[in-house]
């Protein structure tokens, strides 16, 4: 079946066969006052896919078991050292060890077949050793980066013409950063062990231990070889066909430092067990990536998004404390405001059981997430930065469209990043804005846009998805302002 997609998909090239059709498409594209806010794109076929997510991952975290602790960064070539372990923050205080100076990470090691014991031919677009090395004249800046919950990469890429839809998409973007949430790939199996759900795992590798994982590994090889040879690739995948992320990144941008958790107290190559966390260190800012956990309906799922936020209100608060920016993206899991629900007075009146009043609501919009996500901006001193540009220019919200009275916005606004198929067992097209890109306020001034991509009850440019792809656009050079006063050690 491979094969026929990659034969297919050679005569589209070779035909042009890739473009979207003509039709103009309506986006959201905000700006700071002053500059250009409307944009050329393509229709896409209109093309409703019914989707119900669930959420198998039902136990405690509270309890969860750490990832075992190993170095994903393996089978390096002869010309590439290994990095020493390091604690990523630099500039430490006098009773804090001095980093030493140290390589730029690997990527995910080259695709490896582990039934065969040998390297994939062809797999080099995952080697680290052709990324940028510190002082070379190529290095660039990060300028563009792609956030999209894809809800399964394998699924998107068997699509073809919503693949390539996406890639037209991404052609024109020309993303320096993509961060792809819930590719729902499972992670190798170490020493072989089938069909195991405990045990160690490579998370930063795709599972081919049997036939059925093998074909999502080969669709894995061909996306990596083809459609992002430039860019190399950082899994963290959880046990199963569940959560997961990877992020891609330009061979030509230097990257200082890679971590799969949020504790700079573990070791940085440690992944979240379910692939929630990516964090890239650049010369002049932090991206983090989240997938973080859905809120559900029930008292697991709510200490699990707890001790997740947490956590991160941890994190942003040491690197604000360390005065070092960071851009927070990817599915977020949370619409900070009634302006960000398309029904807001339908969202916030679910409820599954007799709880509290504060889990009241479709999750993502809850007294308990609300509050506690502006715990995390308040310890790190960040900004929505959709939101922030939206009220520079006047577009705050109004009642009936997306504001807080009964009143239901136009579903065909391009204001939402999620839509739904189903809500409580029945149809709907009802629409959040959970996909976020979250920036240090003393960093606002380089960002340039943030730009939704989807749109309409038919979800044109979800490319099959339920979320549709965010983009940030930076305006470049050094931030010109200070990262905020110190953090207080307790926010309620």
């Amino acid at each position: 079946m491979l094969e026929e997609i990659q034969s297919n998909k050679r005569k589209q090239v070779e035909g042009g066969d890739l473009g979207e059709s003509c039709e103009q498409v309506k986006r959201t594209k905000l700006v700071p006052i002053g500059e250009a806010a409307a944009e050329a794109a393509a229709w896409e076929k209109a093309d409703q896919v019914k989707i119900e997510k669930d959420d198998p991952i039902g136990k405690e975290m509270s309890g969860q078991m750490k990832a075992e602790t190993h170095d994903p960064m393996s089978n390096k070539t002869a010309a590439q050292v290994k990095a020493e372990k390091h604690d990523p923050i630099s500039n430490e205080t006098t009773n804090q060890v001095k980093t030493e100076k140290h390589d730029p990470p690997s990527a995910s090691p080259p695709l490896v077949c582990a039934a065969e014991g040998k390297e994939k031919i062809g797999a080099t677009t995952l080697k680290a050793s052709e990324s940028a090395q510190p002082g070379e004249t190529r290095e660039e800046e990060v300028k563009t980066i792609v956030t999209w919950n894809m809800n399964s990469i394998t699924v998107r890429y068997k699509n073809r013409d919503k693949w390539n839809s996406f890639m037209n998409f991404f052609n024109r973007i020309n993303a320096d950063v993509l961060c792809f949430q819930e590719v729902r790939l499972p992670a190798l199996n170490l020493f072989d062990v089938k069909n195991a759900k405990d045990g160690k795992r490579d998370r930063g590798r795709v599972k081919n231990t049997d036939q059925k994982s093998q074909v999502d590994f080969e669709i894995m090889d061909a996306i990596l070889k083809e459609d992002f040879r430039n860019y190399n690739a950082y899994f963290s995948l959880a046990n199963i066909k569940y959560s997961g992320q990877l992020v891609l990144i330009k061979k030509s941008i230097p990257v200082k430092s890679i971590r799969y958790n949020l504790s700079f107290d573990t070791d940085p190559s440690e992944h979240h067990q379910e692939g929630r966390v990516i964090i890239a260190e650049f010369s002049k800012f932090f991206l983090l990536s989240t997938y973080t956990p859905n809120n559900g309906f029930d008292t697991v799922k709510f200490e699990r998004r707890r001790l997740f936020d947490e956590q991160l209100k941890e994190f942003v608060s040491v690197l604000r404390n360390k005065k070092k920016h960071l851009v927070w993206t990817g599915d977020l899991n949370i619409a900070p405001e009634d302006i960000d629900l398309s029904h807001p007075a339908e969202f916030r009146r679910i409820k599954k059981g007799n709880v509290r009043k504060e889990f009241i609501g479709h999750p993502g919009c809850t007294d308990f997430e609300r509050k506690n996500f502006k715990a995390i901006l308040s310890a790190g001193d960040l900004i929505d930065s959709y939101r922030h540009l939206a009220r520079l220019r006047g577009k705050e919200g109004e009642p009936g469209k997306g504001g807080p009275r009964k009143g239901a916005a136009n579903i065909n606004d391009n204001i939402y990043t999620w839509r739904c198929h189903f809500l409580m067992g029945r149809s709907c097209n009802n629409a959040m804005r959970i996909d976020h890109f979250i920036v240090s306020r003393g960093f606002m001034p380089n960002v340039q846009s943030v730009e939704i991509h989807g749109y309409s009850v038919f979800h044109r440019n979800f490319y099959g998805s339920d979320h549709c792809p965010v983009i940030l656009h930076l305006r470049g050079g050094e931030a010109t302002e200070e990262v905020g006063e110190e953090a207080p050690q307790q926010v309620d």
